[in-house]
């Protein structure tokens, strides 16, 4: 498969990942999750901005179509999408709403489905270009 291929879906699926993860945070920060972890809301708010920063700088490495960028992407899809199946599932499962409701659900569903689709797509993207690299030698 030519890396080429997975290129566009890494990068959209990866810009979706962002936006969600951004308003997932605001969710959070709304519902007073941090406090779940004992962080205050400094620790938090840097956090979060680590995170951020972490994840554009790897959409714009893979942009670039640096091979690092999608690996970073592919983790980084399988952490989110882990932590969402998780923590966010187990407490949606249950009748009732769930943080602010429909709303804080279409979030964690749209957050766990783009960072999964990024994992998926940018792990392709790396295996694409760590083969040709290889057939180059």
């Amino acid at each position: 498969m030519s890396p080429a291929k997975w290129h566009s879906p890494a990068i959209i699926s990866s810009v979706a990942f962002a936006a969600f993860s951004a308003a997932h945070l605001i969710d959070d920060f709304i519902s007073d999750v941090p406090r779940e972890f004992h962080l205050s809301v400094e620790i938090a708010m840097i956090l979060a901005l680590a995170f951020m920063a972490a994840l554009v700088g790897l959409i714009a490495a893979a942009s670039a179509r640096s091979p690092a960028g999608y690996l970073g992407l592919a983790i980084a899809g399988v952490l989110i999408a882990s932590a969402q199946l998780v923590k966010s599932v187990p407490e949606m499962i249950p009748a009732g709403p769930w943080h602010l409701g429909l709303s804080s659900e279409v979030l964690a569903v749209s957050l766990a489905i783009s960072s999964s689709l990024t994992a998926v797509f940018s792990f392709y993207a790396w295996a694409a270009y760590r083969r040709r690299a290889g057939a180059m030698r």
